[in-house]
């Protein structure tokens, strides 16, 4: 293919899938904005600037899920402009066949997909958290008493007598209760000063009861120690709130996951939503490739007839959505262990792109 016509399909695309991209990522954000102006007015003191700032820290994730329609709309107005005009005709006159054309543009499509999940990822998961943290600290939603990492684990809890902070340096989980290794527990006054410190080699969660054998004790006030055979602390956390925290994979990087999910697998939790986010972000640049070739199987083929232009507008549409929604069903048959993780994540695109293949042979060759 002449690398001159392949710089101007791929340049005119780029220009269309960015337009595209710019439209439907504010529309987006504006809808987000007015969602978060109903939350904000629940709430009191919640300034417009921090809802405005929530809302751009939304932008990044929300074009991770918009991306494979920004993919569909933007090819389906690209190849309807080439396939009414005289451009695509002087190019098929010359022995340009279907393939030659679509080429850059797939180029383009995979390898931003492979962008967008190891680079734009990370940066879509660091914003996803900062939402976190400004939605906690203006107030609009609860505090998150645990923080997670392959390190470790912190939980804090906190009433009008006391404030009491765990650190396990492991957690796992054993039948219906959680055991924790090399334990460090802190008791503070209200006013933040240390009135306790309690370490242990294990401790148990047990039906709001963390009970520690053999806990060393120490005083900070009298600077006295003691060790007592079982230290056993009231607590409010259990088994299911702990596993409610974890983090969601949306706010993790791409390059986390491997680390991460071997991490719950040691622990004793399960790794079924993680490994299935992972595997579905792995075949996200096949899944931008398979909405793309379902505009060209029904925008590419010409017609000078109004009526089969908008029909096909809205067949490549519904397949889109089609495709997407088959997705969200696999998700749950991989949820559910039903489905192997990657066939859940990578069969509907590898089902629609030989069938849009197979489809576009035919057009081409008849």
């Amino acid at each position: 293919m002449n690398l001159i016509l392949f710089k101007y399909i791929l340049k005119n695309y780029v220009l269309v899938f960015f337009a595209t991209l710019f439209a439907l990522t504010a529309i987006v954000l504006l809808f987000d904005i007015i969602e978060l102006l109903r939350s904000a007015a629940k709430r009191e003191n919640v300034a417009f600037i921090n809802v405005l700032v929530l809302g751009l820290l939304k932008s990044p994730q929300m074009i991770h899920i918009i991306l494979p329609f920004v993919t569909l709309i933007s090819a389906v107005i690209f190849f309807l402009k080439y396939s009414s005009s005289s451009e695509l005709i002087v190019m098929r006159a010359v022995g340009m066949s279907v393939w030659n054309f679509i080429t850059p543009i797939v180029a383009f499509v995979f390898v931003l997909g492979v962008f967008d999940i190891t680079i734009f990822n990370p940066f879509a998961a660091l914003t996803a958290k900062q939402f976190e943290r400004l939605e906690e600290r203006v107030g609009m939603t609860n505090s998150n008493p645990f923080s997670w990492s392959e390190k470790g684990f912190w939980l804090r809890e906190a009433d009008e007598n006391q404030i009491v902070v765990l650190r396990a340096g492991r957690v796992r989980q054993q039948d219906n209760d959680v055991v924790l290794d090399r334990v460090s527990l802190f008791e503070l006054n209200p006013n933040g000063l240390l009135k306790r410190q309690v370490e242990s080699d294990v401790a148990f969660l047990v039906k709001g009861n963390l009970t520690m054998p053999k806990a060393f004790v120490i005083n900070p006030i009298t600077e006295e120690s003691q060790t007592k055979q079982v230290e056993s602390i009231k607590t409010s956390f259990s088994l299911e709130r702990i596993l409610e925290r974890f983090d969601e994979p949306r706010t993790m990087s791409f390059w986390r996951f491997p680390n991460f999910i071997q991490f719950l697998k040691e622990s004793g939790f399960a790794t079924a939503e993680h490994t299935m986010y992972f595997n579905e972000l792995i075949a996200y640049p096949i899944t931008l490739v398979a909405m793309l070739l379902i505009a060209a199987v029904f925008t590419l083929p010409p017609t000078t007839r109004q009526g089969k232009i908008l029909i096909r507008i809205v067949l490549a549409i519904l397949s889109g959505f089609i495709l997407y929604f088959l997705g969200r069903v696999t998700n749950v048959l991989g949820l559910s262990q039903s489905l192997p993780y990657v066939l859940a994540a990578w069969g509907p695109s590898l089902i629609i792109i030989p069938l849009c293949l197979s489809a576009l042979l035919h057009t081409e060759d008849g």
